[in-house]
């Protein structure tokens, strides 16, 4: 087995427990860790010759030292756990480990077997010496953090005890933990009772919240000294509400003194889980009776889920769905009243989608509405399991026809681009002044604006990829990243060349000024020889462009909505005739603007 990446030592736990004692540390420590340093890697190898013989027994594996008179060499403590057996066999495991572990050691250290259950009765006695060995020596194997979380659960205890020793009643821990089932990501269940009696300045419930708030950040500290996160389920209970929760044979404090093991104990715990064991604490009647309602509202509980279940999740799991399928077909989906029309409309009348699945979601929403209004009171179990059949299978029906409809979409858009980015390669030469053909477009490309500096050599790479695209294989979302891409770089190779050309939105350029004192707006006019464009109002980002007709007469007509980008490509292109404006033009633009104009150059 090969060496674990486990903590070496466990200094902040030792000088913790030290600390508690009152002793001083720094000598102490400097000593066990030299000791343990020097055996650490034969005990190593003993380690992993019992794991070999004893995997499936043993827990975990733990080198310790502490000087006494008796005793001057390390230890290596081995854990294990073994389930239905008797005690001959338990007994015959212990020293068969310790009979093949200190053959091996040669005296250098000593090895001692322990079974679980032993710490255990002997913390439930009140005997803490081994389990603080355990937890403050060098892991050396440590099956499914089971140490880890013991480690982090004494150094949550301390730091407790430190805060809240006078009124700490019992530190106890249950769970699977206890019962040497603990893995990698088992809680670790551990509980205080805190002594209220003498509590008068606050309420019971604000000394809960006050004391689980402190008792979490608590825990968050240990773990992570521990070298763990996210174990440590901590409950914490005043005396009051457990003793009366004992009384009344609440199953959660029942559960709790059965099962736990008081890590620390000020004479309370141990004595009423005696009496547990002697059944001398009898419940009422009345408390009887609760476990039957208790059981009869998570009956109730249930019931309400299946409820919500119908309701919500089967709904939702296909609307959503559905609603990206007709979307990707380019219809914008409507209520979900209007989604099944739709969908038989625009995919099962276009083959992308079989009929039953609209079906399916026509039932459960029919389902959804009747629960809403009072239709149908529940849903049985039976009908649950098959709405969630249903509902998974329109799922995958709807994910198969978005996968094939996806692919015609990337097909159909990749011919589109192509044939797009060709034409726009063409206005880009066009701009440029370059005369093209069909044949030496790429070339032209590469040669008059690449190789000079007017376009980056990103272009034909963005062309390249164009081209190389497997269509069965291509995603819609790289598609639309090319696309913008490709003309993002149009668009900016447009505006080096204008740019080299001393080209740009000024040239040909009127500015206007329209309105009366603090009314008054800024629009902006360009006019060429056969059109003319204008933005009305310069202050408001949003406002369109407009594109005229301009006739030789000064006349302006027919007004459209244009854009930037068309204005843009039609400056770079413009040969540059001369535009007549006329008294005709001036009246005009007084009519769509307002009757004080003022004209403005430069």
């Amino acid at each position: 087995m090969s060496e674990q990446n486990l903590p070496s030592d466990n200094e902040k736990l030792k000088k913790m427990f030290n600390k508690f004692q009152k002793e001083d540390t720094s000598k102490v420590l400097d000593e066990m860790n030299a000791k343990l340093d020097s055996v650490q890697k034969k005990a190593e190898k003993v380690r992993d010759s019992l794991i070999k013989r004893h995997k499936d027994e043993i827990l975990g594996t733990i080198l310790v030292y502490k000087k006494t008179k008796e005793n001057n060499v390390p230890r290596l403590l081995v854990i294990s756990d073994i389930k239905k057996k008797n005690n001959k066999l338990k007994i015959e495991h212990i020293l068969k480990i310790e009979k093949e572990g200190n053959a091996l050691s040669k005296n250098d250290f000593k090895v001692s077997s322990y079974l679980l259950e032993e710490i255990w009765d002997s913390a439930a006695r009140g005997q803490y010496g081994l389990l603080q060995s355990i937890v403050s020596g060098r892991i050396l194997y440590d099956r499914g953090d089971w140490i880890k979380s013991l480690k982090a659960v004494e150094l949550h205890k301390f730091r407790m005890l430190r805060k809240f020793e006078k009124y700490v009643i019992s530190y106890v821990i249950a769970g699977s933990l206890i019962r040497g089932e603990a893995n990698e990501n088992s809680d670790v269940d551990v509980s205080l009772i805190i002594d209220d009696t003498d509590v008068t300045r606050t309420t019971s419930a604000e000394l809960k919240a006050r004391l689980r708030d402190i008792a979490l950040k608590e825990a968050r500290d240990a773990e992570r000294d521990a070298g763990i996160k996210g174990k440590l389920n901590v409950q914490v209970w005043i005396l009051t509400d457990y003793w009366m929760g004992l009384r009344r044979a609440e199953p959660i404090f029942y559960t709790t003194l059965r099962d736990g093991i008081s890590l620390y104990d000020r004479g309370m715990f141990a004595p009423w889980k005696l009496m547990l064991k002697k059944g001398m604490l009898i419940p009422s009647p009345e408390s009887i009776r609760r476990y039957i309602d208790d059981g009869k509202k998570h009956v109730e509980r249930f019931n309400y889920k299946f409820k919500s279940m119908a309701m919500e999740d089967f709904f939702w799991a296909c609307i959503y769905p559905a609603q990206g399928l007709l979307m990707l077909q380019g219809i914008p989906p409507g209520a979900p009243s209007q989604v099944a029309p739709q969908m038989k409309a625009n995919l099962v009348k276009k083959g992308i989608l079989d009929i039953k699945y609209v079906k399916i979601f026509e039932k459960l929403h029919k389902i959804r509405k009747d629960l809403e209004y009072g239709k149908i009171k529940s849903v049985s179990p039976e009908e649950i399991v098959n709405m969630a059949r249903s509902a998974q299978a329109f799922v995958e029906a709807v994910e198969k026809a978005y996968n094939s409809l996806e692919k015609r979409k990337v097909k159909s858009k990749i011919d589109e681009l192509k044939d797009r980015t060709k034409k726009d390669v063409k206005l880009v030469l066009k701009v440029a002044g370059i005369k093209s053909n069909k044949k030496n477009v790429r070339s032209a490309l590469q040669s008059e604006l690449i190789d000079k500096g007017l376009a980056r050599s990103k272009y034909t790479e963005l062309i390249e990829k164009l081209e190389g695209l497997d269509k069965e294989l291509t995603p819609l979302s790289m598609m639309d990243s090319l696309e913008y891409n490709l003309d993002t770089i149009r668009d900016e190779t447009i505006n080096i060349i204008n740019s080299e050309k001393g080209l740009n939105k000024d040239k040909h350029r009127l500015t206007l000024k329209y309105g009366a004192k603090d009314k008054q707006k800024i629009a902006s006019i360009w006019l060429l020889k056969s059109m003319a464009f204008m933005i009305k109002d310069l202050s408001n980002q949003q406002a369109p462009v407009y594109k005229y007709s301009f006739d030789g007469t000064g006349r302006l007509f027919d007004e459209q909505k244009s854009s930037l980008k068309v204005l843009e490509n039609k400056l770079a292109t413009y040969s540059g005739g001369k535009a007549r404006i006329t008294a005709k033009t001036i009246n005009q633009l007084k009519e769509m603007l307002d009757k004080n104009l003022q004209l403005l150059i430069g």
